[in-house]
């Protein structure tokens, strides 16, 4: 056995998740492409296979939202500058918060909100829910003023949701598979994929969590609380997707670095990658020490995302490295945090 599933065969006997993808590479190269374990704890439980799909959480920030911002952005239909109240008038708030802002997680907006605790079980449709998440973020107070300090926040992406479905006239589900899905082939990765039997076996889904207020164990379904409650798509969480897809979204944002890319221009590349922010524009970097990316991943032309359910995308720009994790972690409980140290490890065990 090689060390990679060594590593992972370990992580699985210890409880870290039930199953896991890992795929890296360089280029056009494939370095390592594995399945591990089982789609979740359970006696009989399906084995992982290339094709499972894991609710992939925040990623979707960078795979649909900001991916779909920067076409926006090329089409001329967005502008970075602009005011949120621009595109969603109903935003009513008395500072001014940009699209740039939002994306590079200094608005000042918190991190966080349980809007679901007060949207839960009122069987409103989704045009009230959205009012209804609008006028909350709306109201509640910042924690810095815009572009003093960097607070990841889940609230600026789903405004950006929001702010995409109105540009666009549709829900963002339709609007990420016909705009980036498709035209890239990335035909696991969607949003509610228990609707889409034609595309995904629903039991080749990994579990999450056994969620206390859902009552269940939650499978195909998504895990966020704030998503579930928006019906399931939102800006910053929902989509579902594996790793050969996300393989195919890293090499997408690299041959646009080159001004070969299929969907996204070298422009865009620029004007959303470039400059010294610790945050670019919808993605993270890499910590001078203790990063979750390990120490192969150079902080100076790096870019990658975590997902709270256990996934994440490393992309080293200069050298066309990545490193695409997605994993189960929070099955059955987000307690276990045994992720943090695993993560780091396993890069840092394929890339030394």
């Amino acid at each position: 056995m090689d060390k990679i599933a060594a590593a992972f065969g370990e992580a699985i006997a210890g409880k870290v998740f039930s199953g896991a993808q890992w795929i890296a590479g360089r280029g056009a190269t494939t370095l390592y492409r594995g399945a591990f374990g089982s789609l979740s704890h359970e006696p009989g439980a399906r084995p992982v296979g290339d094709y499972s799909l894991f609710d992939i959480a925040s990623l979707t920030k960078p795979v649909a939202t900001t991916t779909l911002c920067m076409l926006a952005w090329q089409s001329g239909r967005l502008d970075l500058e602009a005011q949120l109240q621009d595109y969603l008038p109903e935003f009513r708030r008395k500072e001014a918060l940009t699209v740039r802002q939002l994306l590079q997680h200094d608005s000042g907006l918190p991190a966080w909100l349980p809007l679901f605790e007060a949207a839960r079980g009122k069987g409103w449709s989704y045009e009230q829910m959205r009012e209804f998440y609008l006028a909350r973020i709306a109201e509640v107070p910042l924690e810095a003023p815009p572009v003093t300090r960097r607070i990841y926040s889940d609230l600026g992406f789903i405004l950006l949701g929001f702010l995409l479905e109105e540009l666009a006239g549709r829900r963002l589900e339709g609007l990420f598979w016909d705009e980036v899905a498709v035209p890239l082939g990335m035909t696991h990765t969607m949003f509610h994929p228990l609707h889409h039997p034609d595309r995904v076996m629903p039991q080749d889904i990994a579990a999450t969590e056994l969620c206390p207020w859902r009552g269940r164990l939650l499978w195909g379904e998504v895990h966020d609380d704030n998503a579930h409650v928006l019906g399931g798509a939102a800006g910053h969480a929902g989509l579902f997707g594996n790793a050969l897809d996300l393989e195919i979204f890293a090499r997408e944002i690299l041959a646009a670095r080159r001004g070969a890319g299929r969907l996204l221009r070298r422009e865009s590349f620029w004007t959303f990658f470039d400059g010294d922010a610790p945050l670019k524009l919808g993605w993270d970097t890499v910590s001078p020490s203790g990063s979750q990316a390990g120490r192969y991943f150079a902080p100076n032309s790096s870019i990658g995302h975590l997902a709270f359910t256990g996934c994440s995308l490393w992309i080293d720009l200069a050298d066309e490295k990545y490193a695409v994790l997605l994993t189960n972690r929070v099955h059955p409980s987000r307690d276990n945090e045994a992720i943090k140290e695993f993560r780091p490890r396993i890069h840092d065990l394929f890339f030394g």
